[in-house]
């Protein structure tokens, strides 16, 4: 038997890579899915964005109308006095006064000044205010205090049949419970007076950029008005007063638009506050129109705002 052998005869192999051309393609395909995952990004970054000084915007806009919430709660509160008596302002002096004549009136509970600042020659001056209304509420804190009486700060005498004020360390003696002036019981409360504005800055006129606030004058030690930061971020505020009238309704007016007696007759105070991001958005346009009572505002930049609002009823 005859084997034939077959000697492996070479082949020649071709190598398989990448022409020219389509390394080209192939770059060009991924620096396009580069681009829009980049682009998704950029997206999703500034979506993240908007929505936490969204969020911030809602936080410090709810605690600032809770703050005038909670002050117009107490406004006209006489502890356990059904009179005002003496009803006057002080008759010792408060440093840094919005107003020496009425400052502890206690029965002017609430009062406003509609787009202007009434105390730019006192408390308020004009470099601390910026837009809006100035909203001013007086009351007792809830709370009694108990003797010793503090020479820096402003009480009032309360019992039922009438009450007064006074600076520690004694009571007057003309409002003094143990006198026969006065019936027992009789309780003693801090006297607090509070006037609301919106300020261009929040820390200092100095800041940049200037980040508009929500400031208060508040009655404290001295006896003094001194300046609290409230919120920053609020550019407007706009109050309307809602009015009992003779026909058992409510009509809202602004300051301007209230008679004298009208004050007495408030039940219940509308509140809205126009809230500004501190910083622009890049790319981002705001043409809105924001309705606060029978004001439009509307603006044209790149700031995000948020328009809040509430009513509250008051209690006394």
């Amino acid at each position: 038997m005859n084997i034939q052998m077959r000697g492996n005869r070479p082949r020649s192999r071709t190598s398989a890579g990448f022409s020219l051309v389509e390394m080209m393609i192939a770059a060009a395909v991924s620096l396009f899915v580069i681009g829009a995952l980049l682009t998704v990004a950029a997206n999703s970054s500034s979506a993240g964005r908007s929505r936490e000084r969204s969020a911030e915007l809602q936080d410090a806009g709810r605690y600032a109308l809770e703050q005038i919430k909670g002050d117009l709660l107490h406004a006209g509160f006489l502890g356990i006095s059904t009179l005002f008596f003496p009803d006057q302002a002080f008759v010792f002096a408060v440093t840094n006064v919005c107003d020496s004549t009425t400052v502890g009136q206690i029965s002017l509970r609430i009062w406003g000044a509609n787009d202007s600042n009434p105390y730019n020659a006192t408390c308020i001056p004009d470099a601390n205010y910026s837009i809006g209304d100035v909203l001013v509420i007086r009351g007792l804190n809830p709370l009694p205090v108990t003797a010793p009486f503090s020479s820096t700060k402003a009480y009032y005498h309360s019992s039922y049949e009438k009450g007064g004020a006074f600076k520690g360390p004694g009571v007057a003696t003309e409002i003094d419970c143990t006198g026969v002036s006065f019936l027992a019981p009789c309780f003693d409360y801090l006297i607090n007076e509070t006037v609301y504005y919106v300020s261009p800055y929040t820390t200092s006129a100095a800041e940049s950029p200037l980040v508009p606030a929500l400031y208060r004058m508040r009655l404290s030690d001295g006896p003094s008005m001194v300046a609290e930061l409230v919120a920053s971020g609020v550019e407007n505020m706009q109050i309307r007063y809602g009015v009992f009238q003779t026909d058992m309704t409510v009509q809202y007016l602004a300051a301007d638009s209230m008679a004298g007696t009208d004050w007495d007759a408030v039940k219940s105070v509308q509140i809205w506050l126009l809230m500004r991001s501190s910083v622009t958005d890049s790319g981002y346009v705001n043409n809105k129109t924001y309705t606060m009572g029978a004001q439009s505002i509307t603006k044209n930049d790149g700031y995000p705002r948020l328009l809040l609002s509430t009513v509250v009823n008051l209690r006394n």
